[in-house]
């Protein structure tokens, strides 16, 4: 049995790497699994904190010793900390090496939209033409430059995966010492 959160955390972050590349060899890694990962991604997170949390509850027992919730807490955050770590290193290491197309198709979807989006707004009257001109020219420059790149979807992931993490670590530390078989 795993032992360590860290183990436990690199096992289940091998599992969302594998996920991820099933789905880029697939071909599906664009349209509705881009958000579809994120929901895997989550699952995998809960499975990992609860895989955590359990584990550790183990230990103490064989030494005949109970958790206490802030035992309970840290532990599972710590688990959904390193796993955080891991799959935003390999989300920017799929971003930059494997899926290097992905971001280009991004930004191809996002400026396809601006002529609709641009006679939209000339036809509604709420923008000049030299308003529309600039807003559109930042919409680009800052998705070209910040947002469709590997180094921003990893810090994303990792916060995003952190946060989601401690929220799980709280709640199945709170339901683990509820339930009577987790004691």
């Amino acid at each position: 049995m795993l032992k360590n959160p860290f183990q436990i955390a690199i096992v289940f972050a091998l599992l969302a790497l594998i996920v991820k590349l099933s789905i880029y060899l697939l071909g599906y890694q664009h349209g509705d699994m881009e958000r579809y990962i994120f929901f895997i991604y989550t699952l995998i997170l809960c499975i990992n904190v609860f895989f955590g949390i359990r584990s550790n509850k183990i230990m103490f027992q064989n030494e005949g010793r109970q958790t206490k919730f802030g035992d309970d807490f840290k532990v599972g955050a710590r688990s959904a900390s390193f796993f955080a770590i891991i799959v935003a290193i390999t989300t920017y290491v799929y971003y930059a090496k494997i899926d290097v197309d992905f971001f280009e198709i991004k930004q191809d979807t996002l400026i396809n939209t601006y002529p609709e989006k641009i006679k939209n707004a000339y036809l509604s009257g709420a923008l000049s033409k030299n308003e529309i001109k600039q807003k559109i020219i930042g919409d680009i420059v800052n998705s070209k430059l910040f947002i469709y790149t590997p180094y921003f979807q990893a810090i994303l992931t990792l916060f995003g995966l952190v946060f989601i993490g401690l929220f799980y670590s709280a709640l199945f530390a709170f339901t683990m010492r509820k339930i009577p078989g987790f004691k």
